[in-house]
């Protein structure tokens, strides 16, 4: 037996159109902030913004692909796609922190004052509020549907708001005591921290691929259930149990 998909299945892609108007509007704000400030800090959370626009188009057409039916060579759906999503977006993110360590490898050893500190962080904390509310939207619809891609998406956007927060106390400290290096090794440390989100998504994707069983308290769950049926002599063995992506499969 397999659980049936949520009705309302297709409906998710306008959650990965919120995510894609979101990351465009950040991307806008944090550009500016770094071209204004020159801070490397702020640079590294312009690329993670980057990042975030390219996982939301990849989820918007893995979730496309999800709601596809079932057909003959696919009798148990598509839903799988979401897992490649989330596995794209774990690699997209080490490669975007590499990027950062590189540039601001290069700043530490040559490190130059900051401009502008005080717009170009308003700027940002602006970029920042956006994302918070967009993560919060996505955490929600996620839980609500299941959904992997809309989970690693808001995983990632609340992940880019607590970095951003960073960034904004480091890059103003700065600024404020003229400790010039302190805007590099913030930058650092947000692309370990990204390292950290990117291997946690791809390891969480590999997982689906692999149809691993559903957790212990829902197994629980389910084994309660079969249990009421035993006064009336039923009896099962061999219960085994998967996801994927938005399904939840049964069989015993």
């Amino acid at each position: 037996m397999m659980s049936r998909p949520p009705t309302r299945q297709r409906s998710l892609t306008r959650y990965a159109w919120i995510s894609i108007l979101a990351a465009l509007a950040t991307i806008t704000l944090k550009g500016g902030a770094y071209l204004l400030t020159g801070s490397v800090g702020l640079l590294s959370d312009a690329f993670e913004s980057l990042v975030n626009l390219a996982s939301a188009v990849i989820a918007l057409i893995a979730l496309r692909v999800a709601a596809l039916p079932a057909d003959e060579e696919h009798a148990y759906g598509h839903t799988k796609a979401e897992y490649f999503s989330s596995g794209f977006e774990g690699a997209l993110i080490l490669a975007a922190a590499v990027g950062i360590a590189w540039t601001a490898g290069a700043r530490l050893l040559s490190p130059r004052p900051l401009e502008d500190i005080r717009l170009g962080l308003g700027i940002s904390l602006v970029a920042s509020l956006i994302n918070f509310v967009v993560a919060r939207i996505l955490i929600r619809a996620g839980r609500r549907y299941g959904s992997i891609s809309l989970e690693a998406d808001a995983d990632h956007l609340m992940a880019d708001v607590w970095t951003s927060g960073g960034v904004l106390i480091g890059v103003g400290a700065a600024s404020m005591w003229g400790w010039e290096r302190l805007d590099p090794v913030i930058a650092i440390a947000v692309a370990l921290n990204l390292v950290r989100i990117g291997l946690s998504l791809i390891r969480r994707s590999m997982l689906g691929l692999i149809d691993t069983a559903l957790p212990s308290e829902t197994i629980q769950v389910i084994a309660d259930v079969l249990g009421t049926y035993t006064d009336q002599g039923v009896r099962y063995h061999a219960l085994r149990t998967r996801q994927a992506g938005q399904r939840r499969f049964i069989a015993f």
